[in-house]
């Protein structure tokens, strides 16, 4: 097992599960019987016998000690898919609740630590799917790759794999732990680390300066940083991704930047709905690729290959239009830092940028020291044709990720087809009303909307 794989074992605890979920909605295929669906799409994927070895592999600590991969020769998949209902009327508010539910108990380590619900009962006729990682097995953005190959461009297709089939998951290479590399791998972090500091001090200093770079740990206490349990809460919807473009468009600002922009906008309207803004801008921390050849942005790159950095919301400012040119500016002046250093380099770095969410217990007791950073959201890009599952047409995909201990609200983001779709996960507790932040996401584009068009000549 690598030493990031182990990592995510070792520190996860029953209050602070280490998995990450998509929640998928299908249209049943026109040839299906109403109400069938979920019962047929069951057995396909029952049918699906044969397994990679991502799908086979379970942990265990002998003594207690550092963890090791053991893989079944047969999947159960009995227990791993399930076939679940939509209690009460069957709504979209419905699901989310018991989503909610799911998405807050952990995996089990004495099975290979992945799910996959098959949720029938919603009332406008879809199909949904909850299906859960540990993030010892794949990130959220390689998982939702996962599932997307699964997929068929092909409404008629109807031999679409199940994701654990060999030909959807590649075996993962092996990891050894060999001393000589671990030696070697040393003496380049320390030559990188050195090569990056003038970086890192001129572009500091420039941006400092020039107040546009957000560093780590200058981020002010929220509501959103306050100790976490194990209850989630789950809230989604899906606009238009037109209506961003044209945002984009007519701003000159990138698509990223309006997302950004939506989301702070969303976040500054609830913080003061709870006598809870601070005077300081709140900061995001963006997964980016470490595949730096096209030049960063908020949306993760290859498997396993990505990197952090923080960049300020603006949330101090109530113009939204001097709120969105903020930061576009805190993201083009952080993403030239990250875009001068090597991939090494940037590795570290973002490992300095999220090391403090693992001194979480000592922030409790130091309350001087400040969080890591307010909130983390991602973007991940998806499919821009229909896809079909067997027939059934993906209608809507939402990304769900896990809470870092310390850190009480995450966003995630995903485009297909021509749709945003956007999920907000939330500590139960340390979040109330959680729902309301997607009603605010809207007000948030409406008001951006209106600045711009006001602006305009």
């Amino acid at each position: 097992m690598s030493p990031t794989e182990a990592m995510f074992l070792l520190f996860e605890s029953p209050s602070h599960p280490m998995h990450v979920a998509t929640l998928t909605l299908f249209d049943p295929p026109k040839d299906t019987a109403s109400g069938a669906h979920a019962a047929d799409m069951v057995a396909r994927l029952h049918a699906n016998t044969e397994a990679s070895e991502l799908f086979r592999k379970w942990p265990i600590r002998p003594l207690h000690g550092y963890p090791w991969w053991r893989s079944e020769r047969v999947v159960d998949l009995g227990y791993h898919v399930r076939h679940s209902a939509v209690p009460g009327d069957g709504t979209m508010a419905e699901l989310l609740r018991l989503v909610s539910q799911m998405h807050s108990i952990p995996l089990d380590p004495q099975h290979p630590m992945w799910e996959m619900h098959v949720i029938e009962g919603l009332t406008d006729g879809r199909t949904a799917v909850y299906t859960k990682f540990h993030l010892s097995l794949t990130d959220g953005a390689s998982g939702m790759r996962l599932l997307h190959r699964t997929l068929s461009v092909d409404p008629d297709s109807r031999d679409c794999p199940a994701p654990w089939s060999p030909s959807v998951a590649a075996p993962a290479p092996h990891q050894s732990l060999d001393p000589r590399g671990v030696l070697w791998s040393g003496l380049v972090i320390t030559r990188e680390m050195a090569a990056a500091v003038p970086t890192l001090v001129r572009a500091g200093y420039h941006g400092l300066t020039e107040e546009t770079l957000t560093l780590p740990l200058q981020s002010p206490l929220t509501t959103f940083n306050a100790p976490t349990g194990r209850a989630r809460k789950v809230a989604a919807r899906s606009w238009p991704l037109k209506r961003l473009r044209r945002l984009a468009a007519r701003t000159g600002a990138p698509l990223d930047v309006v997302v950004l922009t939506m989301c702070a906008g969303a976040l500054r309207t609830y913080l003061l709905d709870q006598y809870a803004l601070p005077d300081a801008p709140l900061t995001a921390m963006l997964p980016v690729p470490l595949d730096l050849g096209e030049g960063p942005t908020i949306r993760p790159g290859g498997d396993r290959g990505i990197g952090a950095m923080v960049v300020s919301l603006a949330t101090d400012e109530g113009d939204p239009l001097a709120r969105l040119n903020r930061i576009a500016d805190s993201v083009a002046h952080t993403s030239g830092v990250v875009a001068a250093l090597s991939r090494t380099q940037f590795q570290l770095i973002s490992a300095l940028t999220l090391s403090p969410i693992m001194l979480d217990p000592v922030r409790r007791v130091l309350d001087d020291i400040p969080p890591p950073f307010n909130v983390m959201i991602s973007y991940t890009p998806g499919p821009t044709r229909p896809r079909y599952w067997n027939g059934a047409h993906l209608d809507a995909v939402y990304p769900i990720p896990t809470l870092a201990r310390g850190q009480a609200l995450s966003i995630t983001l995903t485009s297909r087809s021509g749709q945003l779709h956007v999920a907000v996960v939330g500590d139960r507790t340390a979040v109330p009303h959680l729902h309301r932040i997607i009603g605010h996401l809207d007000a948030a584009l409406t008001d951006l909307d209106t600045a711009v068009g006001a602006a305009s000549p």
